[in-house]
């Protein structure tokens, strides 16, 4: 079981960010992972039923009690629209980041889903086990454009890296974008500092 908890809630001025809920099934198949455009660039098929996606709630659920996979869903107060999903897998020092936004939502909930995982990666980053925060993205689709917005660094590109199949891809390429911390040089020893001083030390 993990050590690691983020909050299961983090508000934006428009969103809420919370678990998704059995109640969230017909809306998230609808607005996200039974849309094949949503669907187009991800990893995993196109959900064909309310079943599939009753199923990854069950196993949201089960993700946020031992810590090693937390999902959100990002909920319009407003509205009450599910926006977009969002998905870590905390691994200290790393975290993986992964993210389904909404065809439907428009530009300005694409805008205030863009600011609460601001909020978010801002949180995670400044966790003591948390160092790096990495994700990718399909390069022939259209996801990365909003990753350096966030913040994120391009690393590599990733050659069949990995499975495409609401595309029939058995491989594709993709970006691998991510954001780290440095890490806090540890405090000087008495010791060290003695040795520093005293010693003077020549190159083997």
């Amino acid at each position: 079981m993990s050590q690691f908890r983020p909050p299961e809630l983090i508000e934006s001025d428009e969103l809420l960010l919370r678990p998704p809920e059995p109640r969230d099934a017909a809306m998230l198949f609808d607005e996200m992972l039974g849309d094949p455009e949503t669907t187009r660039y991800l990893c995993f098929r196109c959900h064909a039923s309310l079943d599939e996606t009753q199923t990854f709630i069950d196993e949201s659920q089960r993700g946020w009690q031992d810590g090693t996979l937390i999902r959100w869903v990002l909920e319009d107060k407003t509205s009450g629209r599910l926006t977009a999903l969002i998905e870590l897998r905390p691994r200290p020092p790393r975290a993986e980041l992964g993210v389904v936004i909404s065809r439907r939502g428009g530009a300005r909930r694409r805008r205030a889903g863009i600011y609460a995982l601001r909020k978010l990666l801002k949180w995670l980053l400044a966790q003591p086990p948390i160092f790096r925060i990495y994700a990718y993205c399909a390069v022939d689709g259209d996801a990365h454009s909003s990753m350096e917005r966030l913040g994120f660094t391009l690393e590599a590109k990733l050659i069949n890296h990995e499975c495409r199949p609401n595309l029939g891809l058995l491989a594709g390429d993709s970006y691998l974008y991510a954001m780290t911390r440095p890490l806090i040089a540890p405090p000087v020893t008495a010791a060290a500092a003695w040795l520093t001083e005293h010693v003077e030390w020549e190159p083997a």
